[in-house]
C-alpha cells in the first residue's frame, strides 16, 4: 500500500490502523463506531463491518456490562475514565470469553466544550492477569494445603526467617498461637536462642541444601513450662523462578512419647539383661526359630562348658555336643507352638573338664510373646541336679540292696512263724497261737513295705518289668474285690462292673494298682462302712474308679497324692500307716501301661480314685 507522506491525515490513519494498541472512536449519543483499528477488532472478535454501527449493536454482549453506562457518563460530564485490569466479556469465535484490559475513555470536545466523540485506548492484559490469578490460586491452594496438612508445616521467609505461615499442628507443636505469624522466628520462639536450629536454618538458606533431623531434642515452652521434646523434621529451601532461595519450608513430627517409650524400653531391656546375667540360676535367652543364643549368664556357660564366644550363634553351631540329644528340637517346637516345656532330672551329655559326661537338670523353656501374641524369644532357666540325682541313685541302690537282703530273712521268719503257729495250735494253746498269727500278719505288712521299696528302686532305675497279656478286666477286678472283702469285714465293697472289656496289660501290675486303691479306700475311711468300685468304657478307654466315704483330700493337696513318700499331713499323719509309696507306684505302673490316673475329692467328703487304660 502506497502512503503519501505529505498527507498527514493518511499517515495518522495508518498509525492508528497498524497500532498494536486497540483504538476506537465513538461519536454521538448512540456511540457510533467511527474508527476501530485492527487491534481492537481482534480484541472484540469482529471485522471492520462493525464500523458505522452503534457500539451496543456491534457488541450486544456489552448490554449487561457497565461499559456503555461509563461511556454515557464520560459523554455527559466530559471527564475521562481510566481503569486497570478491568474485566470484560467478549464474543470470540462465537464463544463468550473473559478478557482483561487497561483502558481509557478520552472525551473529544469542540470549540464550545461539547463532547462530540470518545476515544477508547486499551491494552490487552488478559494473559498477565490470568497468569497472576493462576499464581494467586496456586498460592491459595498451597496455603490451604499447608493448613489442612496432617503434619506440622510452616513457611519462613527471608534471612530473618519471618513466620509467613504455620498451620495449627505446627503452632501446637511450638506451643504458640497465631500471634507469632509475621514475627521473626527468634522473636516468636525466643527459647530457640542457644539451640542449634537458627544456625541450621541459616545453613539451609545460604547453601540451598535441605536438612533432615531425626529424633532431635528441642527445648520448647508450652503453657509457660520449658521442657524437652523430640522431633523428626525437615528444613527444605523454597526457591523463586530464578532458583534463588527465598524461604524455608518446615515440616515436623513430634515423637516425644515414642522416644520416651524407646528409652524406657531400653532401660527395661538393660534391667532384664542385667537380671539374666546376675541371677544365680543358669539362664539363657534365645531368639528366632534358629535358636540364636542372644544371652547366657556365667552359670549357663559353665553348664555348657563354653565361653562368651557362643553368644550370637545358633545353638546347633555353638554347642555341637547337643546334636543327637532332644534339647534343640524341643526348643524349636516351643518357638513354633508357643507352648512352654518343663522337665525334671533330665539327663544330658555335656563337656565336663574336657570330656563328655552325664549330667542332670531341672529346666524350663518359656516362650516370650510380643503384643500380637507371636513368639519372639525363649527364656531358658536351668538347675543342675546332678548331685541330687547321683544321691538318689545311691539311695535307690541302697534301698534295692537293703530290700533284697531283707526279703530273704523276712521270708524265712514268715515260714517259721506259720510252722510255729500250727505247732502251738496242735498243742491246744490258742492264746499263744493267736499271738503268733498276729506276728505273721505284721510280717505280711513288712513284706509289702519291702516290695514297695523294691518297686520304687526298679522304677527309678528303669528296671520294672511288665508281662502284658489279654485278660477280662471285670473278672480281674471281681477277684481282687473278693479278696479284699476278707481283709476288712467292716467295709462293704459294692461292685458295679459293666465294662465288659478285654485289656492287654500286665495283669499282676494292674491288680497291684486296684489292690492299692481298695486298701487306701478302707484305710482312709475308718468311720465309714462302704466302698464303691465301678468299671465302664468311655471313648475306647476302660475306666476303673474306687470311691470311699472317708476323710477326703483338699484341692490344694490333690496334686501331691501321687508323689513318692506323700502321706496325710498334720496330726492325722500317724493315724494311717505306710511309707506313702503305694499311689506313687500305682501312678508309675499306669503311666508305663500308657494310661491315665487321677483323683477327685472334697475334704471331709471322701475321695474317688480313677485310672483309665486304652482298650
Amino acid at each position: 500500500m502506497h502512503i503519501n507522506l505529505e498527507d498527514k491525515a493518511a499517515v495518522f490513519y495508518t498509525l492508528i490502523e497498524e497500532s498494536p494498541m486497540p483504538i476506537a472512536l465513538y461519536i454521538g449519543e448512540k456511540m457510533v463506531i467511527k474508527v476501530a483499528n485492527k487491534a481492537i477488532l481482534k480484541a472484540w472478535g469482529r471485522d471492520n463491518s462493525v464500523i458505522g454501527q452503534e457500539l451496543a449493536v456491534a457488541l450486544p454482549e456489552l448490554k449487561d456490562q457497565p461499559f456503555l453506562g461509563i461511556l454515557e457518563e464520560v459523554r455527559q460530564t466530559g471527564i475521562a475514565y481510566e481503569t486497570k485490569e478491568d474485566r470484560v466479556l467478549l464474543l470470540n469465535n462465537g464463544v463468550l470469553q473473559t478478557f482483561y484490559f487497561d483502558f481509557i475513555y478520552k472525551p473529544l470536545k469542540d470549540d464550545h466544550g461539547q463532547v462530540w466523540g470518545i476515544v477508547n485506548n486499551a491494552t490487552d492484559v488478559t494473559e498477565l492477569v490470568n497468569a497472576r490469578l493462576k499464581v494467586k490460586a496456586s498460592e491459595e491452594l498451597f496455603r490451604k494445603m499447608i493448613q489442612d496438612a496432617p503434619v506440622a508445616i510452616g513457611i519462613l521467609r527471608g534471612e530473618n526467617f519471618v513466620i509467613e505461615q504455620a498451620n495449627e499442628d505446627l503452632l501446637k507443636l511450638w506451643g504458640k498461637t497465631k500471634s507469632v505469624i509475621g514475627l521473626d522466628l527468634i522473636d516468636g520462639l525466643p527459647e530457640l536462642k542457644g539451640q542449634p536450629f537458627p544456625d541450621l536454618l541459616t545453613h539451609v538458606y545460604k547453601t540451598g541444601e535441605p536438612h533432615y533431623g531425626y529424633e532431635t531434642m528441642a527445648r520448647i515452652e508450652r503453657d509457660g513450662i520449658l521442657q524437652d521434646y523430640y522431633f523428626n523434621f525437615v528444613y527444605d529451601p523454597i526457591r523463586d523462578q530464578h532458583n534463588v532461595v527465598t524461604g524455608i519450608m518446615v515440616v515436623a513430627n513430634e515423637i516425644t512419647s515414642l522416644v520416651h517409650s524407646r528409652m524406657e524400653m531400653a532401660k527395661s531391656e538393660e534391667r532384664f539383661r542385667n537380671l539374666l546375667l546376675d541371677t544365680p540360676m543358669a539362664t539363657g535367652y534365645y531368639e528366632t526359630e534358629d535358636i540364636i543364643i542372644s544371652l547366657a549368664n556365667d552359670e549357663m556357660l559353665r553348664f555348657w562348658g563354653k565361653d562368651n564366644s557362643v553368644i550370637g550363634k545358633p545353638m546347633e553351631e555353638a554347642i555341637p555336643e547337643l546334636k543327637g540329644q532332644p534339647f534343640i528340637d524341643i526348643l524349636k517346637e516351643v518357638y513354633r507352638t508357643g507352648i512352654p516345656y518343663h522337665a525334671d532330672q533330665q539327663e544330658a551329655l555335656l563337656p565336663v573338664n574336657g570330656k563328655l559326661e552325664k549330667v542332670w537338670f531341672n529346666f524350663t523353656y518359656k516362650p516370650l510373646r510380643n503384643a500380637e501374641g507371636e513368639v519372639y524369644a525363649i527364656l531358658h532357666a536351668a538347675m543342675d541336679v546332678t548331685k541330687q540325682v547321683q544321691l538318689q541313685q545311691q539311695k535307690d541302690e541302697f534301698l534295692g540292696i537293703a530290700s533284697h537282703e531283707l526279703k530273704t530273712p523276712v521270708t524265712s521268719i514268715k515260714a517259721y512263724a506259720q510252722v510255729l503257729e500250727r505247732m502251738i495250735r496242735n498243742e491246744g494253746d490258742e492264746k499263744k497261737a493267736a499271738m503268733v498269727h498276729k506276728m505273721d500278719l505284721q510280717l505280711n505288712r513288712l513284706t509289702g513295705l519291702i516290695g514297695d521299696l523294691l518297686d520304687v528302686t526298679k522304677i527309678h532305675s528303669g528296671k520294672m518289668t511288665f508281662n502284658p497279656v489279654n485278660f477280662d478286666f471285670d473278672q480281674a477286678v471281681a477277684e481282687i474285690v473278693e479278696e479284699m472283702r476278707h481283709v476288712s469285714a467292716k467295709h462293704h465293697i459294692n461292685g458295679e462292673l459293666k465294662s465288659k472289656a478285654t485289656v492287654y496289660a500286665d495283669k499282676e501290675r494292674i491288680g497291684q494298682v486296684i489292690t492299692n486303691f481298695l486298701s487306701n479306700a478302707i484305710k482312709y475311711s475308718a468311720d465309714a462302712k462302704q466302698v464303691d468300685v465301678k468299671t465302664e468304657v468311655v471313648d475306647r478307654e476302660v475306666i476303673l474308679s474306687v470311691k470311699d466315704y472317708g476323710i477326703g483330700i483338699s484341692k490344694t493337696l490333690q496334686h501331691l497324692v501321687f508323689d513318692q513318700f506323700y502321706r496325710v499331713d498334720g496330726n492325722q499323719q500317724h493315724t494311717y500307716p505306710g511309707l506313702g509309696l503305694g499311689l506313687y507306684i500305682s501312678s508309675e505302673i499306669i503311666k508305663s501301661e500308657g494310661g491315665r490316673i487321677w483323683v477327685e475329692s472334697e475334704e471331709g467328703q471322701g475321695a474317688t480314685f480313677y485310672f483309665a487304660l486304652k482298650i
